[in-house]
């Protein structure tokens, strides 16, 4: 009868509709442990040659197509940082975006770093990198208020340069100088400017707080001596890069994990691994597409940068196939701990 016909075409529907990859990615946002969301997917803007050999540099005026597309694409969940000088642009296109009625800032969650000393200098890797810009590095070795002072300035700029009251979340870029031994003055400035963090966090400027390129030593030490504990550390991760002992410790103590360069950017090899190809056949997918399911099964959110719409959108589709959990171990022993920069160790 009518009844019957209609019920089954409702459960179809929603049965398709609970099943679609936009369902899914809406359905299963990633939460931090004070309560604050985001997607699972975000997009990275550190424009510019900053992996592999050659000239190292960022390149903001590549966000220019690069966030366009990617907001067009659907994405939501920005990567950025004052090194990366790409604030303005992401402000910018953001603010026409909601301009033109496309997104409210409620749908946006956007990440920031700063507090990123420069280069050590016995650091030829971290020179390398382009890490002595006036203006956006700060020195550890200042004294404790000249450098909370700095810290806060960094903090202002930031939200000066985004056109933001507030950002979604705010990591310390980086436990210290690189190349730096001295652990004890390292830890003592880590929570110098934690404290900075802090007070922003609790005036509302901040929605959520954390760090970046902390290993499981640094936690270890800094988790004994903070009253607010991090809620997202960001780290270098992809399958030839797992960082599985800090990954494991930050999971443990309900710390989101966040990955940049995820796809190795290129630099590593691993788009050409052959189990990761092998994989990619079997479930029609590309090879970015299985990694970044492997990154979702394992709870950790990606941050790919691409220039191609097509890639973009393709890095977003992967939601309608599912990696068994052989699979997901079979890519976690990858592992060749191979980054796409040189070391930049910090006590």
């Amino acid at each position: 009868n009518l009844n019957q016909l209609f019920l089954k075409c409702l459960v179809q529907s929603v049965s398709i509709y609970l099943l679609s990859p936009l369902f899914a990615m809406e359905a299963r946002p990633c939460k931090l442990s004070n309560g604050t969301e985001c997607a699972p997917i975000g997009f990275g803007t550190a424009f510019g040659a900053w992996a592999g050999d050659g000239w190292k540099g960022f390149v903001p005026e590549q966000g220019w197509l690069g966030i366009t597309l990617a907001l067009k694409s659907g994405y939501r969940n920005f990567d950025t940082s004052l090194m990366y000088g790409t604030h303005p642009v992401l402000g910018t296109l953001l603010g026409q975006a909601m301009a033109a009625g496309q997104i409210q800032r409620s749908d946006v969650f956007v990440t920031t770093k700063v507090a990123l000393a420069p280069a050590h200098s016995g650091a030829d890797s971290a020179k390398s990198l382009g890490l002595e810009n006036i203006g956006r590095t700060v020195s550890w070795s200042l004294d404790i208020e000249p450098f909370k002072q700095a810290v806060r300035v960094q903090i202002e700029k930031a939200l000066d340069e985004l056109m933001m009251g507030f950002v979604d979340l705010l990591l310390m870029h980086f436990p210290g100088p690189g190349g730096s031994t001295d652990e004890a003055l390292n830890h003592k400035m880590r929570l110098a400017a934690w404290d900075v963090f802090e007070e922003y966090y609790q005036s509302g400027k901040l929605r959520a707080i954390g760090v970046s390129n902390f290993t499981k030593r640094h936690l270890e030490l800094f988790l004994k001596d903070v009253k607010t504990k991090p809620m997202v550390n960001q780290l270098e991760i992809s399958p030839y890069y797992t960082q599985t002992e800090c990954v494991e410790y930050c999971q443990q103590n309900d710390i989101l994990v966040q990955a940049w360069s995820p796809l190795g950017s290129g630099a590593t090899g691993v788009l050409t691994d052959p189990l990761i190809k092998s994989l990619s056949e079997k479930y029609k997918k590309n090879v970015g597409q299985v990694v970044l399911r492997w990154f979702y099964r394992k709870g950790i959110v990606p941050m790919p940068k691409s220039d191609n719409e097509a890639e973009m959108q393709g890095n977003l589709d992967i939601f309608d196939f599912e990696l068994t959990a052989d699979e997901v171990a079979s890519i976690t022993g990858l592992n060749k701990d191979r980054s796409t920069i040189p070391p930049i160790n910090t006590a």
